[in-house]
């Protein structure tokens, strides 16, 4: 785990470059927030796959912490592979692909 506060959960990653849609960003995390103010407003907890420094924000609403952990070392593309399968539980804030 790479860190905890009081707001989210982040529950690992890695700074490999990583290759999307002609640009490249900086590694991803896997972030989990159940924080009461993210709750009013994203409508439910939400796990969410962070691509580069902050750029992008895949967020599935509910705790998706056990899934994406299984597949974090497999890196960046298995992780989306999974929020792609699990589309219908994308957030409505959720950046699109």
């Amino acid at each position: 785990m790479i860190g905890v506060n009081n707001l989210n959960t982040v529950i690992d990653g890695n700074d490999l470059p990583i290759l999307m849609n002609g640009k490249t960003y900086k590694g991803f995390y896997v972030s989990y927030s159940n924080y009461s103010k993210d709750v009013a407003v994203y409508g439910s907890d939400t796990t969410a796959l962070v691509l580069g420094q902050m750029e992008l924000f895949f967020v599935l609403n509910g705790d998706h912490r056990k899934q994406y952990k299984e597949f974090i070392t497999q890196g960046f593309d298995k992780c989306l592979l999974y929020f792609k399968e699990n589309m219908h539980d994308m957030n409505k804030y959720s950046d699109k692909l």
